[in-house]
């Protein structure tokens, strides 16, 4: 990968990658950017359904928690 480009920082420090390297790299809404010694590394971000961001949901609990309703009072109003 020594290849190498030269692209404007436009306004918003928005660049514009080649349009070869984004399709090879994989790169298509949202990418990783991580600031290295050497400059800024760009990693695509693989795509995740709902049904993987939820595929390891936490176990409910087997009893429902006590609520302590020792301080609220008739007065207590939530907007």
């Amino acid at each position: 990968m020594g290849d190498t480009k030269i692209t404007p920082v436009e306004t918003g420090h928005r660049i514009q990658l080649p349009a070869e390297w984004a399709a090879e790299l994989g790169l298509d809404k949202t990418a990783a950017l991580e600031r290295t010694a050497a400059g800024i590394l760009v990693r695509p971000i693989p795509a995740v359904t709902w049904n993987e961001v939820f595929r390891e949901k936490p176990a409910m609990g087997q009893e429902p928690a006590a609520l302590d309703l020792s301080e609220v009072s008739g007065d207590d109003v939530l907007l």
